[in-house]
């Protein structure tokens, strides 16, 4: 199936810009371990905010700031190597060591399971799994901000079409929508 929902320019634009919290980002991040197209705009992205940094006049820094910033880059927060089972992405992979099987399911209702991912920042963002059994659908809803939803595996269809594995619904207050898991996917 082919790739055909990135996210938004503004979300790419403040992940570039490193400015989310910790869940957002691991949800861009695999998005675009999966997507060839949405690692081509994001290299694009970076290539503009290059050139308007370079643009930017120069300014003093802080005496010790590169050797701080040094020891920082020293310190891994992840463990030193990483093996992505088959079906999960390596921006995921740390999440998930032993793949989606290890997840911890907790039934959310008819046909419906959730399974939070534990972070290490203290955002309110939640990093969560949802396993929707084909055919149901998730309650129509709205969302109490922006939201954003990757396809791992199977799709789903709401007024927007067809979502399959790396697709990404990135959805704001304003948006209403039933998504509905999708037979034989």
């Amino acid at each position: 199936m082919t790739i055909t929902h990135h996210p938004d320019m503004s979300t790419l634009m403040a992940f570039s810009a490193g400015t989310f919290d910790e869940p957002y980002a691991v949800v861009i991040a695999t998005h675009l371990a999966m997507s060839e197209g949405g690692r081509d705009i994001m290299h694009r992205l970076n290539a503009i905010g290059g050139a308007l940094l370079d643009d930017e006049q120069e300014t003093e820094m802080s005496s010790g700031a590169l050797d701080r910033l040094l020891a920082a880059a020293d310190q891994p927060d992840l463990p030193e190597q990483i093996t992505p089972s088959s079906d999960v992405p390596l921006p995921l992979a740390p999440y998930l060591p032993n793949g989606l099987t290890s997840a911890k399911w907790k039934w959310s209702g008819p046909g419906v399971a959730i399974c939070d991912l534990p972070t290490r920042d203290e955002s309110s963002s939640r990093l969560m799994l949802l396993r929707v059994a084909a055919g149901r659908p998730v309650p129509e809803h709205s969302h109490g901000g922006q939201e954003l939803t990757l396809i791992l595996s199977g799709a789903y269809r709401d007024r927007f079409g067809l979502f399959g594995p790396g697709d990404i619904a990135d959805h704001d207050e304003d948006v209403e929508h039933k998504p509905i898991a999708e037979m034989g996917a």
